[in-house]
Formats: structure tokens, sequence, C-alpha cells
């Protein structure tokens, strides 16, 4: 659990000579040119299939909102086979999975959001998503500006950015899940970057500006807080654990973070986010696609980065585009 404080922490002061840093190896390690769509893409098989429909109709027969599901209600062993195909992808793959052919015609939203929540307990723990504890979150246009509201509620095109990076709900999750119920008219494309990628570009062409991304910064919630609650948190964009190195980035946030704490960005931490951000929208290191009604991404939250491209809506409020968010607590390795 991550804790906010108006005071800023005190910093031991850095020897970045003394620091030794090493590029970051292993399958999380990709760009455009190297990573295929078979490396992320799955597919649900029929025997699948069939198992989603029959924990479909036993939510019915019991009469199951999404508030009421438990993780026991989705016990088949064929939803087990999917989950551990994704967790291939997270953790011994790109970092990121998409899963393709959920049988969700017909459905109900609450019914595929009841479904999608009950896959999401086989890779770890639904964590609350705002002040209100939701356990799932719709990503959806409100009609307001990303200047109003969190921007998963505008049709605007978003950034590079690791969900929670400002830790809206208290901690930050390790893996995040969106369900795609309806597509946008045009546009909305989702696009994914390697975070280890970028730190190994920045490692060779600018070494000293990747110490500079394992300070402090300031990160802005003011959209989440409760009466009386900070709102702004403090972390690194770099993080050394014993998983290996792991990102929290939002531009916006940080930016928000150091003007409303009344504490400017110094010239060397501006240039090494100007720095993060070019390597992260260079073409030649991000995979665009588009989701179909039904299908999932998975991404671990430490390892990639997403963005959406801007989009246009249907006219009827119905058929307009909407995501279904969820936020994992990862199982522990073994």
């Amino acid at each position: 659990m991550l804790t906010t404080s108006t005071k800023k922490p005190e910093q031991p002061a850095r020897d970045d000579s003394a620091v030794a840093r090493h590029e970051i190896t292993g399958p999380t390690v990709w760009d455009r040119d190297s990573l295929h769509a078979w490396d992320y893409m799955m597919a649900v098989n029929p025997r699948q299939v069939a198992a989603c429909l029959r924990i479909r109709e036993g939510l019915r027969r019991r009469g199951r909102r999404l508030e009421t599901i438990e993780a026991s209600d989705f016990q088949e062993p064929e939803l087990a086979e999917i989950a551990h195909g994704i967790r291939h992808c997270l953790r011994r793959g790109p970092g990121f999975c998409v899963l393709r052919g959920l049988p969700l015609q017909d459905w109900t939203d609450e019914e595929a959001s009841m479904l999608y929540w009950g896959l999401g307990t086989h890779l770890g723990s639904p964590q609350p998503q705002n002040r209100d504890g939701d356990r799932v979150y719709l990503v959806q246009d409100t009609g307001q500006s990303v200047a109003e509201a969190r921007g998963s509620k505008t049709n605007s095109e978003l950034i590079f950015h690791t969900d929670s990076a400002c830790a809206y709900a208290g901690s930050r999750p390790d893996i995040l899940g969106l369900l795609c119920l309806r597509k946008a008219v045009s546009g909305g494309e989702s696009v994914m970057v390697s975070g280890h990628t970028a730190y190994n570009v920045l490692l060779e062409s600018n070494p000293e500006l990747v110490e500079e991304l394992y300070g402090q910064f300031c990160f802005d919630r003011t959209h989440e807080t409760q009466p009386g609650e900070d709102p702004i948190t403090f972390g690194s964009v770099f993080t050394d654990t014993q998983d290996g190195v792991q990102l929290r980035y939002n531009r916006l946030h940080i930016e928000l973070g150091h003007y409303r704490g009344g504490r400017t960005l110094t010239d060397r931490q501006r240039r090494a986010l100007d720095a993060l951000d070019r390597v992260l929208n260079d073409p030649a290191n991000y995979v665009e696609f588009t989701l179909d009604a039904g299908d999932v991404i998975f991404a671990d939250n430490h390892a990639t980065l997403h963005n959406r491209r801007g989009f246009v809506d249907a006219q009827d409020p119905a058929e307009r585009r909407c995501l279904v968010r969820l936020w994992l607590a990862a199982e522990q390795r073994s």
C-alpha cells in the first residue's frame, strides 16, 4: 500500500557514478519489428467457449450480480486454462496478452463484466479502482475534457502511461485488464510499448537521465481523493525490485503533481522525462491494434505502458465505445 504525504520525502544525495545499471534482457524487451502477433494474441477454443456459457447459466440461475459474485463462481477448469495462457504471456512473453473470442453475443454488459472479473480472479486479486471501491470501471466518454476528468472518461487521445501511477485508490495494480464491450465508430486503437525497451534505449544513449528517473517525482491524484486526503503522491519512474526493473509513469500526472505541489521540475528532470517520451512515442518501438467486442487486454502494469488513440463515437448512447477495466494484485510468484 502506498501512503501519501504533503511533506516531500527526504532524499539521500545520489552519486551517479557509483551506480552500475545493466541492460534488461528477456522477452519483455521488444519493439515493433521483433514482436509478432502470435507472441501476444490468444484465441478461446470451443471447449472454453462452452465453459463460458455454462458459467453464464450458473450466474443467471443463482441470480448473481456484479456486487455479489465470488471467485468460487468461476471454477471451471477451462477458465483456468485461459488464465494459464495469459499468465505465460505476462511472465514469459512480451508482458501483455490480447485474448479474442469470448462468446459475449446476447450477454448483458453486466454478465460480460462478471465473466471477465471471474477470469481475472485466476490471475490475481481484484483491486478497488476508485474512491467508491468499484470492482470494475467503465472506460467510456462522458463528454468531459482531460482537464475535467480522468482521461478514461474522455474521447481524447491519451499518452503512454501505466495505470494508477498516482495510486488513485491507495495502491498500484500489478496487472491491468481491459475488456471491449463496444468499439468506437472510428479510432480508439490500442497501443502498447515495452517499458523495458525504453529503459535500454535510454541507458545506451543517456545513462545519466536514466539515473534521474530513479529519483522522486510528484504525482497528482486530485480526481480521486477523499476529503482531507493528500492530492499528491511521490515515487520514481524506475524502481529496482527482486523481479527486475519496474516502471510507473504518467507525464500528465507528474506535470500536474509538481505544479499543484509548488515544486518546479528541474531542468534535468524535464530532460529525462522528454527523453523517455521520445522513446515511448517512436513508432519503431510500439505496436497498435483495434479491440473488437469481446476482446480483452491483460498487461503487466510494471513492464509495459499503454495508450489509446482519440475516437469518434456513435450517436446512440447504447452503442458508444465502452471498455471495462480491471485492476489486479498478482499472485505471488513461486
